[in-house]
């Protein structure tokens, strides 16, 4: 049954990457604001996490009937994020500064160029794979952390559209001794830290509750000289994607591992919040963060 379903879902994959790339991109952004909310109706076990999570962090809005609306405009918009995300071959020989723009660019540049490494810390928002093929396309040698998805299928279509941006793909199992030599050597290293951790975490707050959050950029930019920095991506009224690029964390190293992983973990969690609280109708509400 469960093989099955895992074709079933691969089949639908390649089926919308094939319609999406040759249809107008404002059609294809319609049917996924469809999809979107398709999901929303069709997917109870989403739907619950949902409202469980948005009870936790945003209680009023269960007091004053908004919780619905804000869920389904949630499940609409990461629709449309998901075709962008699908038709990035579309932009494979043009520029994506025709969907991106990018704010505070100048921040990487700048950490970049001191030639010791950068890490990127990032969240599940927004359509978050264009960050990656952004970056690479402007040039910059960018690396990225993932987890591998349930059907190995499913897994290598979605490398291959990252690939098509030469972005290099570290898988979470070899990351410790990968990242570190892709930023020994001056590169960048990208690392989703917004999903629940079950390996090499600490409990720290996040959204105002306790969970646990991987440590992987503090342990990284501890053993480096490698530079952190948080950077989003958000859509904009025009259909269009902002990529938001922070200021430069701050590393604490006193000597105590232990405390500093803590604390370091605590800073880059709190630097993704931000962005997250800004724009909470493009995170992934339906993930088990608090579990």
């Amino acid at each position: 049954m469960k093989k099955s379903r895992h074709i079933y879902i691969y089949v639908l994959l390649r089926f919308f990457i094939f319609v999406f790339a040759i249809i107008p991109r404002g059609f294809a952004l319609f049917l996924g604001n469809f999809i979107g909310i398709a999901a929303y109706k069709l997917s109870k076990e989403a739907r619950m996490v949902s409202n469980k999570n948005i009870d936790y962090i945003f209680p009023h809005l269960g007091k004053n009937g908004n919780k619905r609306n804000f869920i389904i405009k949630n499940f609409a918009m990461i629709g449309e994020n998901l075709v962008d995300a699908l038709r990035l071959t579309k932009f494979e020989n043009e520029k994506l500064d025709k969907i991106v723009r990018i704010k505070n660019g100048k921040n990487i540049r700048k950490l970049f160029n001191r030639g010791k490494g950068l890490i990127v810390v990032t969240a599940h928002l927004g359509c978050w794979e264009l960050i990656p093929a952004y970056f690479s396309q402007k040039g910059y040698p960018i690396n990225i952390i993932t987890r591998e998805v349930y059907d190995k299928n499913i897994n290598k279509e979605i490398n291959r559209i990252r690939k098509t941006f030469n972005v290099k793909i570290v898988d979470r199992t070899h990351a410790p001794i990968v990242a570190l030599k892709k930023l020994l050597r001056g590169e960048i290293v990208g690392i989703l830290m917004d999903q629940h951790a079950k390996r090499n975490s600490v409990s720290i707050d996040f959204l105002g509750r306790k969970a646990e959050t991987a440590v992987g950029p503090a342990y990284f930019a501890m053993k480096t000289a490698a530079s952190v920095i948080p950077i989003a991506i958000h859509r904009l009224p025009d259909k269009t994607h902002l990529i938001e690029v922070g200021e430069e964390l701050k590393i604490t190293r006193t000597g105590n591992q232990e405390e500093d992983i803590l604390e370091n973990t605590r800073r880059c969690s709190k630097a993704i919040e931000h962005f997250i609280a800004k724009y909470p109708d493009e995170w992934v509400w339906f993930h088990k963060r608090w579990e």
